[in-house]
């Protein structure tokens, strides 16, 4: 006799995978992340501050780290307790910690993505981190392929929103247990880019003779996200900018979602690195 045809398949598959669950699900107890937060308050040096504000420093945008002022301390990811490193920069990933006209940051050179084999809650795993420390405002930085065809190579874009099509499709870094230390189970993404800091952004832009003498120009635009490596059809591109894209890219989403669970308000500068 065939027991197995009598066998609901989620008996069958929380017997295969162990777990209570009808599929596996990934999780990383609240304890590492907490653990990793307090590893790292032990490397820095007590007169220095906890960073307000956290800098994820995109693909040839890491040169703003050299602007840090004061006692700079640098932590590599691989010291830090749960964090990945990544396996396409060269440079090895790191924290720096340090000021900006007097104000404490961290900037986290280098980056890991979901097609490098990372797992979802791994890629973001440094937004918990720094959350934990006290950081309430991240910026990201990040290269981006345009679709509006009145973009331009060169062009700044600051994120308004965004179309994540992982998300659509059930990716999303939140999914699995929720520790309400970290957030609520059911966040809000309806204003995921905070107002108030791309209003700054074009302020300082305009603000800048010298970016207007350069002729650089900074634009509003919908990011859509997809997971790479491989960049999208032709066809792919067609569907993106129906729904509202004008700019795309493999990385920020996740790490946005994350930061927006746990309160942090966000603003998101993209290069125009193709066309």
């Amino acid at each position: 006799m065939d027991t197995a045809k009598e066998t609901p398949l989620s008996e069958l598959a929380r017997s295969a995978s162990g777990c209570s669950s009808p599929r596996p699900i990934e999780s990383i107890p609240l304890s590492v992340y907490e653990s990793a937060a307090a590893y790292v308050k032990t490397r820095l040096p007590s007169t220095q501050q906890l960073p307000r504000v956290a800098i994820v420093c995109g693909a040839g945008l890491q040169a703003l780290a050299e602007a840090l002022e004061g006692d700079v301390t640098e932590i590599p990811y691989a010291d830090i307790p749960g964090f990945v490193t990544s396996t396409v920069v060269k440079s090895t990933g790191r924290l720096l910690f340090g000021e900006i006209s007097g104000l404490p940051v961290v900037c986290m050179i280098g980056r890991c993505h979901y097609y490098e084999g990372y797992s979802m809650k791994q890629i973001t795993f440094p937004v918990r981190v720094i959350s934990l420390l006290g950081v309430q405002t991240l910026l990201v930085t990040t290269a981006v392929s345009a679709l509006a065809p009145s973009m331009n190579v060169g062009d700044i874009v600051v994120v308004r929103d965004h179309v994540s099509v992982p998300t659509l499709a059930g990716l999303n870094p939140l999914i699995g247990p929720n520790f309400s230390q970290l957030g609520p189970r059911l966040p809000s993404m309806y204003n995921a880019y905070t107002f108030a800091l791309r209003k700054l952004a074009f302020m300082a832009f305009l603000g800048d003779a010298q970016l207007q003498q350069r002729g650089v120009k900074v634009r509003e635009a919908t990011f859509g996200y997809t997971t790479g490596p491989s960049f999208e059809t032709r066809a792919e591109c067609n569907a993106l900018r129906l729904v509202g894209c004008e700019v795309a890219g493999t990385t920020t989403v996740p790490e946005i979602v994350v930061a927006r669970h746990s309160g942090l308000d966000v603003l998101c500068l993209g290069l125009v690195s193709n066309v």
